[in-house]
């Protein structure tokens, strides 16, 4: 048994015979890649993506304008067209004086067919309303109408 034991021991001061050794290995990188390595790439994919998307819309717009441009410029050609600006609707003047001299003063009118309101000196009236010693008896699109004690009417109209 020493025989083996003293074969060992040599073999243990011997070095290792490795017939093609390979260099030793570099070690992994174990960092995370920058953001800028990933970051520029993505930047640069979306200007050129938004740049490709910009110029077609500026084509498809010049396209649509200059059909717009030439049709007016057929139509201008072959049939000469007096534009005649809309006239706005006058409104109708009401019959008998308006806002009479110590009236209640007219603030605005909320005009529905089914539910007419109006505001005169800051409160909220509608037809049949008492209002201080009046009664509102009609609303319409531009005047009220009240019914004094005496039975008198007084219209008030918006001040223009």
């Amino acid at each position: 048994m020493s025989l083996i034991n003293d074969a060992l021991k040599q073999a243990r001061k011997v070095p290792p015979r490795t017939p093609n050794s390979l260099p030793p290995l570099r070690p992994v990188d174990t960092e995370p890649p920058s953001v800028s390595s990933w970051l520029i790439p993505v930047i640069i994919a979306i200007l050129i993506l938004s740049a490709i998307f910009f110029t077609g819309w500026i084509i498809a717009h010049r396209a649509v304008g200059d059909a717009v441009i030439e049709a007016d410029a057929q139509a201008a050609s072959q049939s000469p067209v007096e534009v005649i600006p809309p006239v706005k609707p006058a409104m109708p003047e009401p019959t008998g004086p308006l806002n009479p001299p110590d009236s209640p003063v007219l603030q605005g009118i909320f005009y529905s067919p089914t539910a007419p309101s109006a505001i005169v000196d800051g409160k909220t009236v509608r037809p049949g309303d008492a209002f201080r010693q009046y009664k509102v008896k009609e609303i319409s699109k531009f005047t009220v109408t009240l019914v004094g004690p005496d039975k008198k009417e007084i219209k008030l109209g918006l001040n223009r």
